[in-house]
């Protein structure tokens, strides 16, 4: 007796009376998740079935008469509407009979209702006849005495009309197979484009800035020079004597030259350097849209 006991208290039971039908389920043994489910109805709001969303175990669905609940997690529960009517991808199949609907989880496989075993309630939220959906999300903390706290997603009621998904924006997770399929659609990412640097012709290592002034003439007496020491002190033997060297250094004629073949070098890399500026510039544009246009078709939106 005192084992049926425990195993009775196990059982979740609802107290609300929106969520009375849910007593049948064999679902929601957490309180914290029970919690974040009733704080997640809205006012006047009636659950209808519950069911296991894959091989998850912290992950329960319920259908309503608005929406289909997805609660996750124990500690810190978190609660996400899909309003009707519902996208099923495949109708109930397999050993468990279970439905693959599309969910901001991606694309789940609901089975293991009591009351709803033959997916009956759920095929007839798929054309929306269960009753009308609800709007915008938005985010509560709910502290529960005793729990840790629930990040709950309920939907405000003062918006009359319903929007779809697509309008609505939530985030769709694919399917493996999908993932893959897209992946394979995008091919490799776009390389960004790298901007080419122009370099100077070689014009070869700078001469001496300055050379000895070379003099074939005495330039104290006239008299010829054919020493090359006299010549580079521009003096003979006897005036150099009397007057001493006169020897000096004038500028390099070819450093002038090096000098203009230089800067004529610069001009053409400066020319050749705004032509890849410009082609770097339309490169630029060019990978942003292609980049823009793989990212659409990687994640399955093309």
């Amino acid at each position: 007796m005192a084992l049926l006991a425990r195993g009775s208290r196990a059982v979740a039971k609802f107290d609300d009376p929106r969520l009375s039908a849910l007593n049948a389920e064999a679902g929601f043994q957490d309180a914290g998740m029970r919690h974040a489910l009733t704080s997640a109805l809205e006012n006047g709001e009636v659950a209808r079935a519950s069911y296991n969303v894959g091989a998850h175990v912290w992950v329960a669905a319920v259908l309503t008469d608005r929406a289909l609940i997805l609660v996750k997690g124990a500690v810190r529960a978190k609660v996400m509407r899909v309003p009707l009517p519902l996208e099923i991808v495949r109708g109930p199949a397999g050993p468990k009979k279970g439905a693959r609907v599309r969910t901001p989880l991606g694309v789940k496989t609901l089975w293991g209702s009591n009351l709803d075993a033959d997916m009956a309630a759920l095929l007839a939220g798929q054309a929306g006849a269960i009753a009308e959906p609800v709007v915008r999300p938005v985010s509560v903390l709910n502290k529960v005495p005793g729990d840790a706290p629930q990040l709950v997603e309920t939907l405000g009621e003062h918006d009359a009309v319903a929007p779809t998904i697509e309008e609505r924006k939530v985030p769709v997770r694919l399917t493996r197979r999908e993932r893959s399929e897209a992946r394979r659609r995008a091919g490799k990412k776009p390389r960004r484009p790298r901007l080419q640097k122009a370099w100077g012709a070689w014009v070869g290592f700078a001469p001496p800035s300055t050379i000895w002034d070379i003099s074939y003439n005495c330039v104290m007496c006239g008299r010829a020079l054919s020493n090359p020491n006299s010549q580079r002190h521009r003096v003979g033997t006897d005036c150099i004597k009397r007057w001493g060297s006169q020897a000096r250094k004038i500028r390099n004629p070819a450093l002038t030259a090096w000098e203009d073949r230089k800067a004529r070098a610069g001009i053409e890399r400066i020319g050749r350097q705004v032509e890849f500026d410009a082609a770097y510039a339309r490169q630029r544009a060019e990978h942003e849209a292609a980049l823009t246009a793989w990212r659409e078709v990687r994640a399955g939106r093309v």
